[in-house]
């Protein structure tokens, strides 16, 4: 609550014309360039897939029906391969930047519960289907400023972060003419939809702008409330200063300066 309290403050302060003149006034300015070593986003992007999988048969081992009728889908043990302590598995590439994109390889866990006529038993029954897959995606990334000059190209860091995932339709279907006869005749096709945000960052050279002279003449500093004076620049250099508490200082021959 503090913090949103000083930010709000801070917001009402940079509102304030006088600061407003100043940071004008500061813009204006001609700048160098202070090179530093600093951590910097390089690039970015987001992405959001939909991926078609078929379950051929139940849980018992046994085929899909094909008056199969799916109730409930949901995708669960997601990982993402080489992010975090998740070990990539065998032939299995950690997340890297090939061209524009961040490769990576997920893998999860779709369940789908189904209702089915028993001839057996005549009558309904639920049952369910799963299957474990894996998928390796890209997600197209955009220079971030002009990207980063790493002093060391090879050290960068990818930041992989899931948006969405969702099992969003599922369905009973003849058997794809893609798969083998071999396969039962019908399958529960499932659609998956997963969104993700990628960057990748590293050390880079970056400038931070420094005035070339001072860039803001600070005010003299006022309490809150406190009356600003009426003042003009004084256009003489040399003078005689003297006060009603001191009259006729500067009738003395010749005037003495401050």
């Amino acid at each position: 609550m503090e913090n949103m309290d000083f930010v709000a403050k801070a917001k009402e302060v940079w509102q304030n014309p006088e600061i407003q003149a100043l940071a004008r006034r500061c813009f204006k300015k001609k700048f160098n360039c202070t090179p530093v070593i600093m951590e910097k986003v390089c690039a970015s992007g987001s992405k959001c897939f939909h991926d078609l999988h078929y379950l051929f048969q139940t849980e018992q081992g046994c085929p899909v029906p094909s008056d199969a009728c799916p109730i409930n889908c949901v995708v669960s043990n997601f990982v993402i391969c080489g992010v975090g302590c998740e070990p990539c598995p065998p032939g299995v590439p950690s997340p890297r930047r090939a061209g524009d994109c961040i490769i990576f390889t997920v893998k999860y866990k779709v369940r789908v519960w189904f209702e089915f006529f028993d001839p057996a038993a005549k009558c309904l029954e639920v049952g369910m289907a799963s299957e474990c897959f894996t998928r390796e995606l890209a997600i197209p990334i955009e220079d971030i400023d002009g990207g980063c000059v790493l002093c060391n190209p090879e050290t960068v860091d990818l930041c992989i972060r899931r948006i969405k995932l969702d099992c969003i339709r599922a369905v009973v279907v003849p058997r794809p003419s893609s798969y083998p006869s071999t396969c039962p005749p019908f399958a529960i096709e499932v659609t998956v939809e997963k969104e993700f945000f990628a960057l990748e960052s590293g050390r880079s050279i970056i400038c931070i702008p420094t005035c070339t002279e001072e860039c803001i003449e600070l005010p003299f500093p006022i309490l809150p409330g406190a009356c600003i004076p009426f003042e003009r620049e004084a256009q003489c250099e040399d003078f005689c200063q003297e006060t009603d508490l001191e009259p006729g200082r500067c009738a003395q021959c010749p005037p003495p300066q401050p």
